[in-house]
């Protein structure tokens, strides 16, 4: 079963490939075969269209990429909870041991802070499951895929564009040849 990581990274993998073949050398002779059939206007039309998909992805992509960003920061963020609601157990542990021996009739101190700290740790507890599941949804967002998917596209939207550019026709060639032969 494929995760979301394998699924951007194939994807920007073929959006690259796409990008490599429309700058190959035949792919640069479009241009020139357009002039020579007089379809520069429908090349340039294909060529508008496409990118404007293209540029419909992007835009659809980018809102993703923030958004996993943002969820794995959040779930960093939240990583520190846990510890920290731990620690504050601990404290109150510590908190009830230490009062009970300083002799002051507060004998029963370290119980009532152990039936404090008891239901505290279970927060902790609750909460370190609920980071690793977090983490979990978070991985599946595959944050550190999606920039490389929105480099391919934004590679292979110039490197579409470049079609529409006029081929320069070689010196001494008859305006209208083929410029590769």
């Amino acid at each position: 079963m494929s995760s979301t990581a394998d699924v951007v990274r194939d994807l920007a993998s073929l959006v690259r490939e796409l990008g490599a073949l429309l700058e190959t050398k035949t792919a640069r002779e479009i241009p020139a075969i357009a002039r020579d059939l007089g379809a520069e206007a429908q090349l340039g039309q294909g060529v508008d269209a496409l990118a404007s998909v293209l540029g419909q992805v992007r835009h659809g992509v980018v809102p993703l990429r923030r958004m996993a960003i943002g969820a794995d920061a959040l779930v960093a963020a939240l990583g520190c909870v846990p510890p920290l609601v731990g620690g504050l157990a601990r404290a109150t542990d510590a908190s009830g041991e230490w009062l009970a021996t300083l002799g002051l009739g507060l004998g029963d101190a370290a119980g009532a802070a152990q039936a404090v700290s008891g239901p505290i740790r279970q927060v902790s507890d609750v909460l370190d499951m609920g980071e690793d599941v977090a983490e979990g949804a978070v991985s599946l967002l595959a944050a550190g895929q999606w920039r490389g998917l929105i480099t391919a596209l934004d590679r292979l939207d110039t490197s579409l564009k470049a079609l529409k550019a006029p081929p320069p026709t070689p010196p001494g060639a008859p305006a209208g040849a083929l410029s590769g032969g």
